[in-house]
């Protein structure tokens, strides 16, 4: 099975990056998943997603607002009613286009604390780094069911 990680986030904005610090730790413990880097415009990385043609993307990204520190887990692959938005696109739209070439679509949400996202910080907080761990043990649970 072909595996795609897509981050999305900006890692000078502080906790913003959580998602792509989560994607370098993915890569350093699973080389099995193809990581995509797609920062503040993971739409840039859609030609390189639909040309790797993978069988499973799981799309990651800081959100605020929910309970910090936490890990959501949602497939998204048949819903369109989430409003989980990006830096310059709606989340739902995005992943609607992902879901025109993938069959299995998860988005990871990784609760960070909104005043570590509002100014320029290249250092994430010890909460996002927990957090992000924390979204690893997820990862490894997908591994699992996906891999039976």
């Amino acid at each position: 099975m072909k595996k795609a990680f897509l981050s999305v986030g900006n890692s000078m904005m502080g906790d913003d990056g959580v998602a792509p610090f989560l994607g370098k730790l993915l890569e350093k413990e699973n080389p099995d998943w193809k990581i995509f880097d797609g920062q503040d415009t993971p739409e840039s990385e859609f030609n390189k997603l639909r040309e790797y043609a993978p069988d499973l993307i799981v799309v990651a990204d800081a959100m605020t607002g929910v309970n910090v520190g936490s890990v959501e887990l949602i497939d998204i692959s048949d819903d369109v009613d989430y409003m989980y938005t990006t830096h310059n696109l709606p989340m739902p739209i995005l992943l609607s286009y992902i879901r025109k070439f993938c069959k299995v679509v998860l988005f990871l949400g990784l609760n960070v604390d909104i005043e570590n996202v509002l100014e320029f910080n290249p250092d994430l907080s010890a909460e996002a780094e927990a957090t992000a761990h924390r979204a690893m043990d997820k990862m490894r649970e997908i591994e699992n069911i996906f891999n039976v």
